[in-house]
């Protein structure tokens, strides 16, 4: 299927508003801001630091790499306008914050002006990676911090036993979502192609906890969607939304998925 984030700008007004709220959800979900806290802490960036993020949505990530990472001031950049948008509002209040609508593969920056890149659950979307990579590497200066997070999609789960409901279901949103489900697994050789030194490598565990805001939202944009291509009648997708929700209040939903994390750095 055709991974709406691969043009995040053009696809339809409710699509990127269901996308935004998703990234919300995402964003402040406590086992979501443990592993960006795990990967962003260890990075040492120099007084004075500009850090930008490719791919910003609402712009919650952004936000960390002034908190966690240190950076002085911080851009976003991201492809959708009603992202932008979104992203202003939440962070009105963080001067040395900004968001401007603009291309991971060509963003417009100069040459070796940027202290640090991140992008976190970007690449996955991404058809021909590789160029933003050697973006990234063009606006770094030499020394200069490149920061990425996926997700292994491939690992997503909600099955709590053999022939689960809902596990098709995520699995449908998964595919019709990402454009690369191996990524993470990618990510050291694309990163050396495009002339990085490759640091630490790590392994995140996310399990979902509480309401489950995250992957609620995954499930229900899944039967929403199967719902308008047939695939389910409304009482079917009803259904299977009050069995996520039951599970969820009877404390008995399990939802799970692996990340990766890499920092590499531009040769000084």
């Amino acid at each position: 299927m055709s991974d709406p984030y691969a043009n995040l700008g053009a696809a339809a007004q409710d699509i990127q508003i269901a996308i935004a709220d998703a990234m919300d959800a995402r964003s402040i979900d406590p086992a979501q801001v443990t592993m960006r806290r795990a990967y962003m802490s260890g990075i040492s960036l120099p007084r004075g630091a500009f850090a930008v993020e490719m791919g910003s949505g609402t712009g919650h990530v952004t936000r960390d790499l002034i908190t966690v990472a240190g950076a002085s001031r911080a851009l976003g950049i991201e492809p959708a306008a009603l992202m932008v948008e979104r992203a202003h509002q939440h962070h009105a209040d963080e001067p040395a914050l900004s968001f401007e609508v603009g291309d991971a593969k060509a963003c417009g920056l100069e040459s070796g002006s940027v202290d640090m890149v991140l992008m976190h659950t970007l690449l996955c979307h991404v058809p021909g990676p590789d160029a933003v990579m050697t973006e990234a590497f063009r606006i770094l200066k030499p020394g200069g911090v490149l920061a990425v997070f996926d997700g292994d999609y491939d690992t997503a789960t909600v099955a709590i036993g053999d022939f689960d409901p809902l596990e098709p279901v995520v699995k449908y949103m998964i595919d019709a979502n990402v454009h690369n489900l191996w990524l993470p697994r990618q990510l050291v050789p694309l990163a050396a192609a495009a002339g990085f030194t490759t640091g630490e490598v790590q392994a995140h565990g996310y399990l979902a906890s509480g309401e489950a805001a995250y992957f609620m939202s995954v499930i229900d944009r899944a039967l929403t969607k199967m719902q308008a291509d047939g695939l389910l009648t409304p009482a079917g997708a009803d259904g299977l939304r009050e069995e996520a929700r039951t599970r969820i209040a009877e404390n008995r939903f399990f939802g799970f998925m692996s990340y990766t994390s890499m920092l590499a750095t531009k040769p000084a």
